[in-house]
């Protein structure tokens, strides 16, 4: 019996230990370039995270911590998404609130649907978010 839940608490613990791709240990989040102007503003209203798992085609499962982002862009509301780094003793900036960001690229051909726009956030402690426009809502 003690066999099993040691195996058990093994896999378990093996799995939190086995990192997803867009997970990055010690390293800290990007910082601004200086001189880059940030024209575009977004409103954050609401934050999701949520696990994002591929299963490979030796059978393994890894998973991505992603974060949704619920957002108000030029006049239409949003959804955002991006990767969440873990860098020991710092905490993600991002929180509701209202951001300046700037275009990094558009989908083409570029049209009323912001799906695929990617922005950069620049958080307050001038650390940049990289995220994707997955939807949108009127």
């Amino acid at each position: 019996m003690r066999l099993r839940v040691a195996a058990v608490l093994l896999i378990v613990c093996s799995v939190a230990l086995v990192s997803a791709q867009k997970t990055r240990f010690g390293q800290a989040l990007p910082k601004a370039k200086t001189g880059v102007d940030y024209p575009v503003k977004i409103h954050v209203s609401g934050i999701h995270l949520r696990d994002d798992c591929e299963k490979s085609a030796a059978g393994s499962l890894t998973c991505d911590d992603v974060i949704y982002v619920d957002a108000q862009l030029a006049g239409q509301r949003v959804e955002l998404r991006g990767f969440q780094i873990w860098y020991p003793g710092h905490a993600m900036p991002l929180v509701a609130a209202d951001y300046q960001a700037r275009l990094v690229k558009a989908p083409k051909p570029a049209g009323p649907n912001p799906i695929g726009t990617e922005y950069e956030l620049l958080m307050p402690d001038r650390t940049i978010w990289l995220s994707t426009v997955t939807g949108f809502s009127e």
